[in-house]
């Protein structure tokens, strides 16, 4: 309810059953994301929370995007 009120988001947990056992599927196109997060993790400022301010984070996330882009030109 907590978050709920506060961001407006809903949280709900899925529960797998265990009778259900298969083996290891990797989500599809996870690894893309995760390479993502390892570029972003190489800027300075986002490998340790400097930020005060969310919006400073996220201004910070689209800097190291734009520099991530404008190296691949």
């Amino acid at each position: 309810d907590l978050v709920k009120k506060g961001f407006g988001y809903i949280i709900q947990v899925v529960l797998r059953p265990d009778k259900q056992k298969k083996n290891f599927q990797p989500i599809h196109k996870r690894w893309i994301i995760e390479r993502t997060f390892a570029w972003f993790d190489n800027d300075r400022r986002l490998c340790r929370i400097y930020e005060l301010l969310i919006e400073n984070a996220e201004e910070m996330v689209k800097v190291a995007a734009i520099k991530h882009l404008l190296n691949k030109i």
